[in-house]
C-alpha cells in the first residue's frame, strides 16, 4: 500500500493551486502598493504617457492612435477565437465517451474516467475565462478607439486613457 500514480493528483494539485494563489496575491499586492515594479504597473505608466503625449496640444495624431488601437483590438479578437475554438475542442473531447486515447501513459495521476471529466472541465473553464478576458479587452480597446475619433475635442484624455488601461488589463 504504497505511493501509487494515481496519488499523485493529492500532492501535484493542491500544491500547484497554492503556488498560483500564492503568487497571485503576492502579485496583486505589489501592483497595489508598489506598481511600478509590476509589468502591469509599468505598462499602465507607459499607456497613460501615451495617451497625453497623443491626446493633448494642437496636433492630435489620431492615424497613429487608431492604427495602434485597431492593431489591439484585432489580436484581441484573434486570441478569443483561439481559446474559443480551443474551448469547442476540449468540449468534444469530454462528450466523446468512446474516446480511450487520453486515458492512457500520456496523463499523469489518476486516470479514472471521472477524474479525467473534472480535469478538462477544469481546462475548459480556464479557456471559456481566457475568451471572456479578451472579449472585454476588444470592447474597451472598441470604446477607446470610439473616444478617440471624436470629432469633438471636449473628450478628456483620462476617459481614453481609463479605456485604453482597461484594456490592457483584460488583456493581461
Amino acid at each position: 500500500m504504497g505511493f501509487e500514480k494515481k496519488d499523485l493528483d493529492l500532492v501535484l494539485v493542491p500544491s500547484g493551486l497554492f503556488i498560483m494563489f500564492g503568487y497571485h496575491i503576492f502579485l496583486l499586492y505589489r501592483y497595489l502598493h508598489q506598481p511600478h515594479t509590476t509589468v502591469m504597473g509599468f505598462e499602465n505608466h507607459n499607456k497613460r504617457f501615451w495617451v497625453q503625449a497623443n491626446m493633448q496640444g494642437e496636433r492630435r495624431d489620431f492615424g497613429t492612435c487608431l492604427a495602434v488601437i485597431s492593431s489591439n483590438i484585432s489580436a484581441a479578437t484573434f486570441l478569443s477565437t483561439v481559446s474559443l475554438t480551443l474551448s469547442s475542442l476540449i468540449g468534444a473531447w469530454i462528450s466523446n465517451t468512446t474516446n480511450n486515447f487520453f486515458q492512457s501513459d500520456l496523463v499523469y495521476g489518476d486516470t479514472r474516467p471521472t477524474t479525467i471529466s473534472i480535469k478538462y472541465i477544469c481546462l475548459l473553464i480556464c479557456f471559456l475565462l481566457a475568451f471572456s478576458c479578451f472579449v472585454q479587452s476588444a470592447r474597451h480597446f472598441v470604446h477607446a478607439n470610439y473616444l478617440i475619433s471624436t470629432p469633438s475635442t471636449s473628450i478628456p484624455p483620462k476617459s481614453v486613457e481609463l479605456a485604453v488601461i482597461r484594456g490592457g488589463d483584460f488583456w493581461s
